[in-house]
């Protein structure tokens, strides 16, 4: 072998070590990778996750990762409603509230005035729930007591109104670098398959669906928009569910592109974990499984390019993948939510039906060793 080969082949490892985010080439120069990762890690199921303690599970519906604390959160439809873990699984906290009625989704937000919120989607309640529940958002503050709602929260509340707003189902928000929210409206069966965009007061900004807010299949349509998430470019990435696919637009509109590579499963769940900046890439972690409940669910990862300067996606390949199965149960059981560790880039899974608790499937790296956060 000769000199100038081997030393692009140690270049090329010494790279590899750094980032996993390059491939090489015989000229010495590094190019980007785009759609995939060199090697992404193998998946296994913690079986010691969560560690026992004073909470029951029933109907966990989302769990997501508070970026300040670095604390787990899980949101289910009993009792306890919220509650938080470290990320090795250890009770931390609880709160217990008669506020919720069948709550959907939990993030953070610091509004205009700097407090640090829990916004809950309530989406519907069950029969007996009475009135002040459902198809509305609530903000909490830290010790669980409601201090904000944006739509009419009550049993029968269900609507497509825009002045003023009025949900039905609604599933997930999250919000743009201006603080606008960004709130998708529609679960199975409701009269919405819509994203709206809303200032702090509620006021809709904006609003994407089909012709009625009926399920639609094109661009800025929707067939049961189950997730969003914003990243650093300001576009959203939005679990699509029924579409089987994540689409990906502007917090100003414009259309950016698609994901499609999930077959026939529902794509229910969506976060981002590590993120690089040569190239600007962050990894996209994208959960799905049959929409029937049941069977087996997958966990993709992409490479999503973040060159803001170059906003538009092409239908990205997953780098790596992980089989979940899906117990059975007696309700129907789904792949419903997701939480990445961005440094170890372990996943969190709520998985929807029956007294199913959270999960964790924690990531190994070829000779141990991950890419370097940049």
């Amino acid at each position: 072998m000769s000199r100038k080969p081997l030393r692009v082949l140690l270049r090329c490892g010494a790279l590899f070590m750094l980032s996993a985010l390059v491939v090489c080439r015989g000229d010495h120069a590094a190019v980007p990778a785009h759609a995939r990762l060199l090697e992404g890690p193998t998946y296994r199921l913690d079986p010691s996750f969560p560690m026992p303690s004073a909470v029951s599970f029933n109907t966990v519906s989302w769990v997501t990762r508070d970026p300040q604390s670095g604390l787990l959160y899980v949101l289910q439809r009993s009792q306890p409603p919220i509650s938080a873990w470290t990320m090795d699984g250890k009770l931390v906290s609880s709160v217990y509230t008669q506020s919720l009625g069948d709550p959907h989704s939990l993030s953070f937000h610091a509004g205009e005035q700097g407090a640090k919120r829990t916004w809950i989607t309530d989406m519907a309640p069950p029969g007996p729930a009475g009135t002040g529940y459902g198809h509305c958002l609530k903000a909490l503050n830290a010790a669980g007591k409601m201090v904000s709602t944006i739509g009419t929260c009550a049993e029968n509340s269900a609507g497509k109104g825009l002045d003023p707003v009025q949900f039905d189902k609604v599933t997930d928000v999250a919000w743009d670098a201006a603080g606008e929210l960004l709130v998708t409206d529609g679960d199975l069966d409701g009269l919405n398959n819509r994203v709206l965009k809303l200032d702090e007061k509620g006021t809709v900004l904006a609003a994407w669906s089909a012709p009625g807010d009926r399920p639609g299949s094109g661009p800025r349509q929707f067939n049961l928009p189950h997730a969003v998430v914003v990243d650093r470019c300001d576009r959203m990435w939005i679990a699509d569910a029924l579409n089987h696919r994540v689409q990906v637009i502007g917090s100003d509109g414009a259309y950016h592109g698609e994901l499609t590579s999930f077959g026939d499963l529902g794509v229910y769940a969506i976060a981002f974990g590590a993120s690089f900046s040569s190239p600007a890439q962050s990894v996209l972690f994208v959960g799905a499984s049959p929409t029937s409940g049941g069977g087996t669910g997958k966990v993709f990862l992409f490479a999503a390019p973040m060159d803001c300067t170059h906003p538009d996606v092409a239908n990205l390949t997953a780098f790596a993948s992980f089989d979940v199965p899906i117990p059975s149960s007696t309700s129907t059981t789904l792949l419903h939510s997701m939480a990445v560790d961005p440094e170890t880039w372990d996943v969190y899974l709520g998985l929807l039906g029956g007294n199913l608790p959270p999960e964790r499937w924690v990531a190994s790296w070829p000779q141990g060793k991950r890419p370097g956060l940049r």
